[in-house]
Parts: structure tokens; sequence; C-alpha cells
């Protein structure tokens, strides 16, 4: 065993839209591949979220994550006005009673403007709250997309913690270092993190705290990223923190 403690942030089990390799029909699925690879909590979404209707994936996560411990549920960001969201005076006590202490975005995939014409009152909440969301970086909403739109988003909201996920494995230290130095709440997933000597160069110049361990699970196979962090070389404490610690003291400061 690697004796890291790992928290995926980034997982997802149900059928895909686009079937891969590997995937987990339910949650007792995803359990049975966390075994097998050794990660033993994860912040998870389902498919219906990300591929279907996510107001009702919203409600099944919760339901399904509250039989498992190792499971803790993340919600898809949508637009109140919508009725589908609620709405920033709710939000508070719907995610308290929810458990739910991270959110994802969508923009381009659920189709809504990721700004603070839709969002700007939520942000303010989510950024008084300490909540979490998670942006992928294959999204984009209007002529915005990827690392532009997380700066976008940290101009005007720099109190609201953003997890820049799914990076590609080519490296793109340029585009987000120069944000790193900027933004103290951005944070960034380490599913596909593959660069050589990334680990190594990032950590020796600005520490591991920003890093949150990620799979990309079922788009990526969950042994790939437990494996580039165990044989990265920088030392076991940083390790540590990227396999979990980060990320669960950025939930632990969720004030819900």
């Amino acid at each position: 065993m690697t004796g890291l403690s790992f928290f995926d942030c980034n997982v997802s089990y149900g059928r895909p839209s686009v079937p891969s390799p590997r995937q987990a029909v339910g949650p007792d699925e995803l359990l049975r591949e966390m075994d097998w690879c050794g990660v033993g909590e994860a912040l998870v979404t389902n498919a219906h979220q990300r591929h279907d209707d996510a107001v009702t994936g919203n409600r099944l996560v919760v339901e399904e994550c509250a039989k498992r411990d190792r499971l803790h549920p993340a919600w898809v960001l949508m637009p109140h006005q919508t009725g589908e969201f609620p709405t920033p005076d709710e939000l508070p006590a719907v995610l308290a009673r929810d458990g739910v202490r991270a959110l994802w975005a969508f923009p381009s995939r659920i189709r809504y403007l990721l700004d603070a014409n839709t969002f700007g009152p939520t942000f303010e909440v989510l950024s008084a709250l300490h909540v979490p969301l998670l942006l992928s970086l294959g999204e984009s909403s209007g002529r915005l997309s990827g690392w532009d739109l997380v700066g976008a988003l940290l101009s005007e909201y720099p109190r609201l913690t953003i997890v820049a996920a799914d990076q590609d494995c080519w490296g793109q230290d340029r585009y987000f270092r120069p944000l790193v130095e900027r933004y103290p709440n951005l944070y960034f997933d380490v599913a596909d993190f593959e660069l050589a000597g990334g680990y190594e160069s990032y950590c020796s110049r600005y520490g591991p705290d920003r890093m949150l361990f990620a799979t990309g699970f079922p788009g990526l196979c969950m042994g790939g990223p437990v494996l580039t962090l165990v044989h990265a070389n920088i030392r076991a404490e940083d390790k540590a923190a990227i396999a979990g610690g980060n990320l669960r003291r950025l939930l632990s400061e969720v004030k819900l």
C-alpha cells in the first residue's frame, strides 16, 4: 500500500453519455473501484448531473451518498432564476440540510452564462461560506473558456474558491502559475497532471497547498493519478497534503 490517504475531488458514477473503458454504474461499484485503486474517500457527482438532468442528479447524489460515508456529494450549479436551484437567500440552509460542501459548474454543457448577471449574488454567498466551486477547463461561458474563464471569475470574485479541473496532460503551468501567484483562492486538480517533473518543479516553487488529488474517473482510469503522485520526487508531507489533506482542509473550512 502507498501509506497515503487519498481523497478524490473529481469522480463520477453512473452511465456517461460516452462509455469509458472502466466505469461505475452505481455508488457501490464506485466504492469497489476505489478499493481496487487504494482511494479512501471521494467528492462525487453522478452521470445524471453531468449528462442528463442536473435537478434529478443533485437530489440522487445526496440520497445515495447519505448511505455511504466515504462518498461526499457535490451539486451542479444552475441558475436559480429558472426555479431549478435555490436562491441565494435559500442556498446556505439547503446546502447545510443536504450536507453539500462543494459545487460544480458546467456552463456550456448545461447552457448558461457563468457570470455576474446570472450568479452574482450566488457567488457572494459561496464566497462568504467558503464553498468551493469546481470548474472543468473544458467548459466555456460566452467568449471565455478554460483558464481565461477561471481568470475572469477570480478577477471579479477574488474571494470565491475555485478549483480548476480536468487540465490535459501536456502541461499547463504557463497558464495557471500566473493565476496561482495572483489569486490565493485558486486550486487545481491533478487528475491528468503528468508533465515530467511537474510535481517537483511546481512544489519546489509554490508548495503543495493548491493541488488537489483527483482521478477524473471514469474519463480517466483511477489508478494512473495514484501512481503518478506516489512516485513523484517530492517530500512525504507534500504528497500527503496533495493526496487528501488539502481537500479535507478546504471542506472543513466551509461555513454551513
